[in-house]
């Protein structure tokens, strides 16, 4: 009986918090009815959202915020509001060029760099990333800026603004991670990787990969993370461990004969790069992007000038 008295209440203090939200809800858009302008309560109604599992009214709201965080010049308040953005979904295009105008404006111009290539890994027909990037690499090459001058992790650990990022991911996270809640474990490493926080993106990863279905997905991401490190050789042998895996379909070996090209390529390995990237085109039934076969021919030239 108290058992069933408990359950009773636990169900009614469910209704009554869920009740409270819908009125605060209310609340908060009638103030902001009336004031557009207050972000205070914009925040704390994208706040509510996501508490009631309503994603895409809550990134709404945030990427409000974040926009009105660069109008007023706010460029660190506008980081930390468009990378929880990316935390709470990595497929928003327009959150990634936000971060790219924020990083240029500041001269960090290898954290802009790798918010285009993110765009053109969701869509490599994204024109506009395109010309970006070409425009950003001409301008560190000016500068003489090296390709890998981005944000270390550790000064990202000093910086307050990373820090309330951490804060709110791991409070969200808190009450529902397990160390035998693999997919948790998945998802954080996966938020840390765009996080640009690459050795607690690999930690989380490791303790993913005791789900044997995750495997082939968490290697990919470790070894992409290790070649974002520098770590080059870790990074090849994540690639070429996975390409021993039995049963691979082709889009799965397609995709590791590219990292692995990528990888060649960075660190210099011309020969290997070209031998994996001629793989990925086969792979993929002989056919590539104009931007692909411009690659290749770019290596092709390098070899036969070595």
């Amino acid at each position: 009986m108290a058992r069933e008295k408990d359950r009773i209440f636990e169900i009614a203090q469910k209704i009554t918090q869920k009740k409270a939200l819908k009125k605060s809800v209310k609340e908060y858009q009638q103030i902001l009815k009336e004031n557009p302008d207050d972000f205070k309560t914009r925040i704390k109604l994208a706040d509510i959202y996501l508490r009631r599992g309503e994603l895409a009214r809550a990134i709404d709201e945030y990427f409000r915020v974040g926009e009105y965080y660069i109008q007023e010049e706010l460029d660190l308040k506008a980081i930390a509001i468009f990378k929880k953005i990316l935390v709470l979904n990595t497929g928003i295009i327009e959150a990634f060029y936000k971060l790219a105008d924020l990083y240029s404006k500041r001269g960090l111009f290898g954290e802009a760099k790798i918010q285009y290539k993110k765009i053109l890994e969701i869509n490599h027909n994204e024109k506009k990333a395109k010309d970006a990037l070409l425009q950003i690499e001409s301008k560190m090459t000016k500068n003489g800026v090296h390709d890998r001058t981005i944000v270390q992790e550790k000064d990202r650990e000093k910086d307050p603004v990373w820090n309330a990022i951490l804060d709110e991911l791991q409070r969200q996270l808190t009450n529902q991670i397990r160390n035998d809640d693999y997919q948790v474990h998945y998802h954080l490493g996966i938020a840390f990787k765009e996080m640009g926080l690459l050795e607690k993106a690999i930690e989380e990863f490791k303790i993913a990969l005791m789900d044997s279905n995750l495997e082939f997905d968490v290697n990919l991401l470790m070894g992409i993370c290790f070649r974002e490190m520098g770590n080059y050789n870790e990074a090849i042998e994540n690639f070429r461990k996975l390409l021993r895996m039995k049963d691979l379909n082709n889009k799965q070996s397609e995709n590791l004969y590219y990292q692995l090209g990528l990888t060649f390529e960075e660190c210099g390995q011309t020969e290997n790069a070209l031998e994996a990237f001629t793989k990925a085109t086969e792979l993929r039934g002989g056919t590539a992007s104009a931007e692909f076969q411009s690659k290749m021919k770019k290596l092709k030239e390098q070899l036969r000038g070595e």
